[in-house]
């Protein structure tokens, strides 16, 4: 199966749900073990090495996978750059939303048993989702994260982004006492029926996504995330993190702590215990039969 090309809607409205998660709720694809989002915003050359490094290594992994490839709103003509790939879906929304709102798209579009995404910029190695869906299936985890905090963890970023990340870190540390050091890295692998149970309750369309997840985790009473080693190297294409998006994600960030304190938006109803079912332990054997 090579990249196949579809046109989403954009939602009208913030305050509901931006795309129906219900179909997260249903078995997962049994040809597919592993979901990948890769949203993107005229990243121009880097996405289609970044796209096919990462097919790549699922295969030489021999995990069953699937590609989402998200242009929110590009300009560039990028979606056309992965003609050809295998196991690639492109989605375009015909308006620029911000990361959460691409990822979200991608998330009601996905089939696979995990979900992952990671960043279409080129620093992050889309090697990284496959060691981190070994660390999933072994534990059984809710999810991994990327811990740009970790020991074994490096960074060839400028000292500019190096400070703004650990000031950021710092702040989100102090509001929300999350128990993990770093949310905002790009790369995560989660399992299906905890995005099911969490993302109607997720509103951030911008880069603020990933703590709000985190936080509508916790408020739920979801646990078992672990941080996981990442190499971020040079960006392939410019950053898209300006001085704006900085103060935006440093407002949303507090529009969360009021959602979390002053409404209900992220806690489960007391008459509603949390059921979250098992991922499947049978992928390897399956994928070895199949072969």
């Amino acid at each position: 199966m090579t990249a196949t090309l579809l046109t989403a809607s954009a939602p009208t409205t913030a305050a509901a749900p931006m795309y129906n998660a219900a179909r997260l709720w249903a078995p997962a694809d049994p040809a597919v073990e592993l979901t990948v989002v890769v949203p993107f915003y005229n990243p121009g050359a880097a996405l289609r090495p970044t796209v096919e490094k990462l097919v790549s290594c699922l295969a030489e992994e021999r995990v069953s996978y699937e590609v989402i490839a998200v242009s929110d709103g590009s300009t560039d003509g990028s979606e056309r750059t992965l003609a050809g790939l295998p196991g690639v879906r492109v989605v375009v929304s015909p308006v620029n939303q911000g990361k959460g709102g691409a990822l979200h798209l991608g998330f009601s579009a996905a089939r696979g048993a995990w979900i992952g995404f990671v960043d279409a910029d080129g620093d992050i190695d889309p090697r990284h989702l496959a060691e981190y869906l070994r660390v999933a299936r072994a534990g059984d985890h809710a999810g991994v994260y990327a811990d740009k905090r970790h020991a074994a963890s490096g960074s060839a970023s400028s000292p500019f982004r190096k400070l703004v990340s650990m000031v950021y870190s710092t702040l989100v540390a102090l509001m929300f006492v999350l128990g993990m050091r770093d949310t905002q890295t790009g790369c995560k692998v989660l399992r299906r029926d905890v995005l099911a149970e969490l993302l109607p309750r997720l509103r951030e369309r911008r880069f603020a996504f990933d703590l709000e997840f985190f936080v509508a985790a916790k408020a739920a009473g979801i646990r078992g995330f672990v941080g996981a080693p990442v190499r971020l190297e040079e960006r392939m294409a410019g950053s898209t993190v300006g001085s704006s998006a900085i103060l935006r994600t440093i407002r949303d960030t507090f529009v969360i702590f009021a959602r979390l304190h002053l409404t209900d938006q992220y806690r489960r109803p007391a008459s509603a215990p949390i059921v979250l079912r098992p991922a499947p332990t049978a992928w390897t054997s399956q994928l070895a039969d199949a072969a």
